[in-house]
């Protein structure tokens, strides 16, 4: 399995643990937030994994090539100073030849969880798989539904985006816009009834803030 690790975001809620790092390097623990996350996705058998940078980029890629594990193959893209966006992000790497033909996870680097990345195949007529988190405290209004397995956009029953997907290639190579924004990407196959879901009750916690770090000291260990 491949996957990108969307972290090129600025980290300006996490000042000042971000004003000479980026936050994908942010520590839980003894590890950082994208270590626990390449490390968590090698273990349920992703072993191909691309991840983006911009804001001290170089810091990134310095921990990627310090990471060994057999069988992994990572590589870094360099978005510069102004980080393209999440699907900028993979609109991007497409462009470099990665993410052409097979389907791969997306996930955000800030986001810790326990969720076990199983096999996916697409059944007819379905482009991506989302994984729905309950919402918590900062999103309680949520953001799609869930429908016999479909994700809507309806008003009632919304459940928070985690920041995992599974995608398909065509999501992206046949999208009728090109926004930097993930979830607009998302709505249109959303409104299209292309994409299904499931919900997830295990650990999951989106490290977005300094209040949400503290917790996730709490978090790591129980995953």
């Amino acid at each position: 399995m491949k996957a990108m690790i969307l972290s090129a975001g600025l980290g300006t809620r996490l000042m000042p643990l971000t004003a000479e790092k980026p936050k994908p390097l942010v520590k839980v623990g003894k590890q950082s937030l994208l270590e626990r996350n390449i490390f968590h996705l090698y273990k349920h058998g992703v072993k191909e994994m691309v991840i983006n940078g911009s804001r001290f980029g170089e810091q990134i890629e310095a921990l990627i090539d310090s990471i060994d594990l057999p069988g992994l193959k990572t590589y870094f893209i360099d978005e510069g100073t102004k980080p393209l966006g999440t699907a900028g992000a993979i609109f991007n790497a497409q462009e470099k030849g990665y993410f052409l033909e097979e389907g791969f996870w997306v996930v955000n680097s800030d986001v810790l969880s326990n969720y076990e990345f199983p096999a996916i195949e697409f059944r007819k007529n379905t482009l991506g798989h989302l994984i729905l988190v309950p919402n918590p405290n900062h999103n309680i209004q949520g953001d799609f539904s869930l429908r016999s397995s479909r994700v809507t956009s309806d008003s009632t029953e919304r459940y928070t985006f985690s920041g995992i997907s599974f995608l398909s290639p065509r999501i992206f190579l046949e999208s009728s816009q090109r926004d930097p924004s993930l979830g607009t990407i998302l709505r249109e196959w959303i409104d299209r009834n292309y994409l299904s879901g499931e919900l997830f009750s295990g650990d999951w916690l989106d490290v977005g803030t300094i209040e949400r770090l503290n917790r996730a000291e709490e978090l790591i260990d129980k995953i």
